[in-house]
């Protein structure tokens, strides 16, 4: 299987409406915070990471295209678990060594109006927020474009409930704006320790000090 990449937005679409109706059927999706977000692009969604179906609640919860940055190791994991994000369309990042390409890819993404879903915490999957990384504060501060902290919370049940014949309780909370992220641009470190104690109000989790 090739690696993905981001597909057109008409396709990115489609898959964002299956996805919706998936959710709606599987599970008690709750949508909050709506009111905070950008009425366009190029914005940055900065969630917490509880199961790898997160991006499939923020495709719903969002119902536009979207362009996710991930790990490249995604490439390493069983076919069967990567194809919602080979159909959907990614860009892959090296966390040790970044290559030239994946900057081009999200800064034509970015100049084009997209909206990004970066997960500070990378590819760790914790019930409990872990120190966040720098990816989303440094695209935010280079173009000077706001991070929307994201709450979620249930994903890490769904599958459990299934079985049991339930739907699980998903809520996903996009909190207030982190503006004027240029003046972090030599600062990252304080931009992503903001969004995280965003991300960690919502969640009730006050003793995040990252």
């Amino acid at each position: 299987m090739k690696p993905p990449t981001p597909r057109n937005r008409p396709t990115r679409y489609l898959i964002t409406y299956i996805a919706a109706i998936i959710c709606s059927i599987l599970t008690k999706i709750k949508v909050e915070g709506k009111e905070n977000l950008p009425k366009k692009g190029p914005y940055i969604l900065a969630p917490n990471h509880i199961d790898h179906s997160d991006p499939v609640a923020i495709a719903y919860a969002i119902k536009k295209p979207i362009t996710f940055l991930m790990a490249e190791d995604l490439e390493n994991v069983p076919s069967v678990q990567r194809i919602i994000p080979w159909a959907y369309g990614v860009v892959l990042v090296n966390r040790k060594k970044p290559k030239l390409s994946t900057f081009k890819i999200m800064n034509k993404q970015i100049q084009g109006g997209e909206i990004i879903c970066i997960f500070p915490e990378g590819t760790s999957i914790n019930p409990n927020l872990i120190e966040g990384k720098n990816g989303a504060a440094m695209f935010a501060s280079k173009h000077n474009i706001p991070i929307i902290p994201v709450a979620i919370r249930g994903t890490n049940f769904v599958l459990e409930k299934l079985k049991k014949l339930k739907r699980q309780r998903v809520t996903v909370v996009f909190g207030k704006p982190i503006e004027e992220t240029a003046k972090f641009l030599n600062n990252n470190d304080n931009l992503t320790r903001k969004t995280m104690q965003a991300i960690s109000k919502m969640l009730n989790e006050p003793e995040y000090l990252c």
